[in-house]
């Protein structure tokens, strides 16, 4: 598929107000996977399995493209509510910040879990990684609207 015509599919996919529940699904998937227990447990549900055999040190490089795609959504939903791109971007790196936080805490009660200020770091890293490519993407999404507006602009 042509990046331009991607880069119009998402400008155009900006204003729908419903767009809001793919950043709540994406926190709620995050809240089930940080609610496993840190240790198999005898009573644990069979699919819990998959996830075990991730080593902690991939887990926590994972926090990066996980809170990035979670910044990503939020920027994404909040263009219904909100026109200015700055503030789309303080607001979805302050939601998806927070709950990184909340969930780091949320994980210090799980059974063989813990919550660390080394996986906030990593959760805002990501977060803020998410926020810049969510916002070159606006932009280079209104370019391209912008420009086939005049091409069409010229033709007529």
């Amino acid at each position: 598929m042509n990046l331009h015509v991607l880069a119009v599919r998402y400008a155009q996919a900006r204003s729908n107000k419903a767009n809001i529940a793919l950043p709540l699904l994406a926190a709620a998937a995050l809240y089930w996977l940080s609610s496993m227990p840190g240790i198999p447990l005898p009573d644990d549900p069979a699919h819990y399995a998959l996830f075990y055999w991730i080593s902690p040190s991939i887990q926590n490089v994972l926090h990066i493209p996980t809170y990035a795609c979670l910044a990503w959504a939020w920027h994404w939903a909040l263009g219904a509510w909100l026109r200015s791109s700055g503030a789309q971007t303080i607001c979805a790196c302050a939601i998806a910040s927070a709950y990184g936080v909340f969930d780091e805490w949320h994980q210090s009660f799980v059974p063989g879990r813990y919550g660390s200020f080394a996986d906030v770091a990593l959760d805002i890293l990501g977060v803020a990684l998410g926020v810049w490519l969510a916002a070159r993407a606006s932009r280079y999404a209104a370019v391209v609207v912008q420009q086939q507006s005049s091409v069409t602009d010229r033709r007529n």
